[in-house]
């Protein structure tokens, strides 16, 4: 590898999930348009406490990004701290189940601090990145 301060592993690791939880975080998600390039939206996100390499996130169904990934399940979801990074890449698991997806977007309201019944009524998906690379830039 050319870059010293670069290093590619395969799981997220504790002292990586530390970082991530630390403080609050925005992470940027890369998904794979219909035509073929690159959309990306910020995010919220948490981690599955029951599945070490699982990172959750959460779209209001019939969202282009929900069309996008029912399509194709290739993300890349990358967070930042100045020069400091660390880029995931994997496929996402979409749940439907109206109930868990609910739940899911009001844990992570509650997360960044937002009102969580302003989702009440909607019709969210549950979005699961299973981690399949990690590439750090530390």
């Amino acid at each position: 590898m050319t870059d010293p301060d670069l290093t590619v592993g395969s799981v997220l690791t504790d002292d990586l999930r530390e970082w991530l939880t630390a403080t609050l975080r925005f992470p940027v998600l890369s998904v794979i348009a219909e035509d073929g390039s690159p959309s990306q939206s910020v995010m919220w996100f948490d981690l599955d406490s029951d599945e070490p390499d699982t990172i959750l996130l959460n779209t209001k169904s019939g969202r282009a990004k929900d069309r996008w990934l029912r399509r194709d399940p290739r993300v890349s979801l990358c967070f930042e701290d100045g020069l400091r990074w660390v880029a995931f890449k994997g496929r996402v698991e979409l749940d439907d189940d109206p109930a868990r997806a609910l739940e899911l977007i009001r844990r992570l309201a509650r997360r960044y601090e937002e009102d969580p019944a302003r989702f009440d009524g909607q019709q969210r998906v549950g979005i699961r990145l299973r981690v399949e690379k990690v590439v750090r830039h530390d």
